[in-house]
């Protein structure tokens, strides 16, 4: 059977890899003594798979990861027989049988909340660099693949960028952006862009994953 997991990655945690959860994870089934299947072959590995993986330094309460177990087992005894044994920052919120659900590989949009200092009072430079990135058909930036450099409009990728609030702690940023197969882009990015149409540096606060979800343009499918 298949099993889903949502699970937060803390501050506590926020500066490990994506590779470090993954092993985190492979320690906490051993140790919660969890029924979990591993793959055939020379080096066996447990059958998990995991959301696209966080940019480092990004907090998040919506990271999920599927997990294949050789017996039935309920899903509340993976969570509390987890929780009990993984770390302080890494928490499981939810789980659910997924034999029958979206595959997390078909999750394509994520909803991040960026908050930036606004020690010069920037927040109209700010608003118009957002506007301008709106209006734009065309904004290239260089990207690294396994086969060098290349240009990628980050237009198709951007779905939504707003300010949520602005106070003296700073200003709150949300941004709806791809991720996964089709493309994806990360909200440093997207500061670092505001920040060449603005002339202005943005100091960062913190970056917040708030959901992952599928989005067709009309409605947004959650893993859970």
């Amino acid at each position: 059977m298949k099993i889903r997991l949502k699970f937060e990655k803390g501050h506590p945690v926020m500066f490990i890899s994506h590779l470090d959860v993954i092993r985190v994870f492979e320690r906490a089934f051993r140790r919660a003594n969890l029924p979990i299947s591993y793959t055939k072959g020379f080096n066996p590995r447990p059958k998990m798979t995991f959301t696209p993986a966080l940019p480092v330094g990004t907090t998040s309460c919506s990271e999920y990861m599927d997990c294949e177990f050789d017996e039935e087992i309920l899903p509340r005894d993976v969570m509390i027989r987890l929780n009990n044994v993984l770390p302080i920052g890494i928490k499981i919120l939810e789980a659910e049988v997924a034999d029958n659900k979206l595959p997390l590989s078909s999750l394509n949009a994520a909803s991040y909340v960026v908050s930036i200092e606004d020690g010069s009072n920037n927040e109209a430079k700010l608003r118009n660099a957002i506007k301008e990135v709106e209006n734009s058909k065309e904004i290239f930036i260089e990207k690294q693949s396994k086969s060098g450099a290349k240009q990628v409009n980050i237009i198709p990728l951007i779905y939504s960028i707003e300010v949520l609030e602005s106070n003296s702690e700073g200003i709150k940023i949300l941004m709806k952006l791809s991720i996964g197969q089709e493309g994806s882009i990360s909200p440093s990015v997207i500061i670092s862009v505001l920040e060449r149409i603005a002339g202005f540096e943005f100091e960062i606060n913190y970056i917040f994953r708030r959901e992952i979800y599928y989005f067709d343009g009309n409605k947004k499918i959650f893993p859970i």
